[in-house]
């Protein structure tokens, strides 16, 4: 069966406006004192999501209107300090012209909330062991400010789920 032809409405303008849009003439006000509880929380070394009344999402970082609902998230739980590799992507410095060095950029779903981060994980880590649902750690900043940056980076920690598949997968 064929796919059906592109059908492209033309619709009469309404309204035009010549001009120029200047992007910095318009100003948004961010309100932090709704995510203060998360700041204070981070600068103690506890680590806190939001979660939504009405769906019940837990996002962290937490959010301002909940993604899934369109609500405002009125809950504040506290989360382990465990988290999983949720996707990644390689990159490259701009002076590796053969890409032989490709450093991770991964997001991490912290363990109980719905949401992921984008965030930087150990150094030491080798870029090909890598993988998605890899179990992670939190490592704190030296200083913490009650900033985004008070979780320095993520390291691997032992995954459980490769003894389970040793214990299955051997035969005694």
């Amino acid at each position: 069966m064929p796919l059906p032809e592109y059908i492209k409405k033309d619709y009469k303008r309404t309204r035009t406006m010549k001009g120029s849009w200047y992007l910095t003439s318009y100003k948004y006000k961010f309100n932090l004192s709704r995510i203060k509880e998360y700041l204070k929380g981070l600068k103690k070394g506890i680590i806190l999501g939001l979660k939504c009344r009405s769906c019940n999402t837990v996002s962290f970082p937490p959010r301002l209107i909940c993604g899934r609902c369109l609500v405002k998230p009125d809950q504040w739980v506290r989360l382990p300090e465990t988290a999983s590799v949720a996707t990644g992507s390689a990159n490259y410095d701009e002076e590796d012209k053969n890409r032989e060095h490709p450093f991770p950029v991964i997001a991490v779903r912290q363990d109980g909330a719905d949401t992921a981060l984008i965030h930087n994980i150990s150094e030491d880590v080798d870029f090909n062991s890598i993988y998605i649902g890899m179990p992670l750690k939190v490592v704190w900043a030296k200083e913490r400010n009650g900033l985004y940056l008070d979780i320095d980076h993520y390291e691997p920690i032992e995954d459980p789920a490769i003894e389970l598949n040793k214990k299955e997968g051997s035969v005694d």
